[in-house]
């Protein structure tokens, strides 16, 4: 295994250090959804270190005495780093890929992020490893490729043809514009009844009551009666909006959608875009709070 090619051998104290900062950082990194910062420079290659020195030590018992007690303790002992070192790894990659993506998706058309104050995508690269920095970069880039095949702007934003040729709402126009003036004994049939065009009193029709039942059978998912209005629609449906509450302070404003900033403070209850909403919400700095 490579114990860390140039990089200064550790002493014993030292190597404990690296062994307990292992187990300390995977109990952190379990209840963080961000990438927790690593302990010391190089930490990898100092877990590398570790991980060889054990290994020696085990060898060394396993030709001196056998595989006895000893043996078999200092194998556990591996081993459990060892469990330790690829949980840690999964939990960070899985925090370094949510944070990427994130990131990502909340910047604007323009490239500059829309709400940098969530703070979730600010990450400090010289506490972590270079090989997680490229982990990152690799992620976003892949993000990248995917919002092109899906055309996320014109999906978050709308095409600009759209913007152009979509028609303004100038009032109603006269009746007359759309339909041509009928004869005063002209009659509009509809499958149940019979109406006159002129607005004059409800005049019964010739047809006997079994001509009338008929046409019921004819059509008989047609309502009776006045229809039911249409139930009044949700103002969080028409514009996307999600109501939230704020858990912590941010100490820069957030850009919406509209390019106005919004300064959220903890206890705050802000009606947000879906995406931003979501966003705080995934990052634990907001929950839902719904009507």
């Amino acid at each position: 295994m490579d114990d860390g090619g140039d990089a200064p051998r550790l002493n014993n104290k030292q190597l404990a250090m690296v062994e307990k900062s292992l187990f300390e950082l995977l109990r952190n990194q379990k209840s963080q959804v961000v990438p927790v910062e690593l302990p010391v420079p190089s930490f990898w290659v100092s877990v590398g270190q570790l991980l060889h020195h054990l290994e020696n030590e085990l060898a060394e018992t396993i030709r001196d005495k056998g595989m006895g007690a000893e043996a078999q303790m200092k194998s556990r002992r591996l081993g459990n780093i060892r469990t330790c070192i690829s949980d840690l790894t999964r939990l960070r990659l899985n925090a370094f890929t949510q944070n990427a993506v994130l990131s990502n998706l909340m910047k604007s058309p323009q490239g500059d992020a829309m709400s940098s104050a969530a703070g979730f995508q600010s990450l400090d690269w010289q506490r972590h490893d270079a090989a997680e920095r490229a982990f990152h970069a690799g992620i976003g880039h892949l993000v990248e490729k995917y919002k092109h095949e899906v055309s996320w702007n014109a999906l978050q934003h709308g095409s600009s043809t759209e913007t152009i040729s979509a028609p303004k709402a100038v009032g109603h126009s006269p009746l007359t514009e759309f339909s041509e003036p009928q004869e005063e004994d002209s009659v509009v049939t509809t499958p149940a009844t019979v109406q006159p065009a002129s607005s004059g009193n409800w005049d019964d029709p010739d047809m006997d009551e079994e001509d009338r039942i008929r046409q019921i059978d004819a059509f008989p998912n047609r309502a009776t009666g006045a229809s039911s209005p249409p139930a009044p629609p949700d103002p969080d449906e028409d514009d996307g909006l999600m109501r939230i509450l704020i858990l912590k302070d941010m100490d820069e404003p957030i850009i919406s959608a509209d390019g106005s900033e919004m300064v959220l403070t903890a206890g705050d209850v802000e009606s947000c875009s879906s995406l931003i909403a979501e966003t705080l919400i995934a990052a634990g700095l907001a929950e839902p709070a719904p009507l």
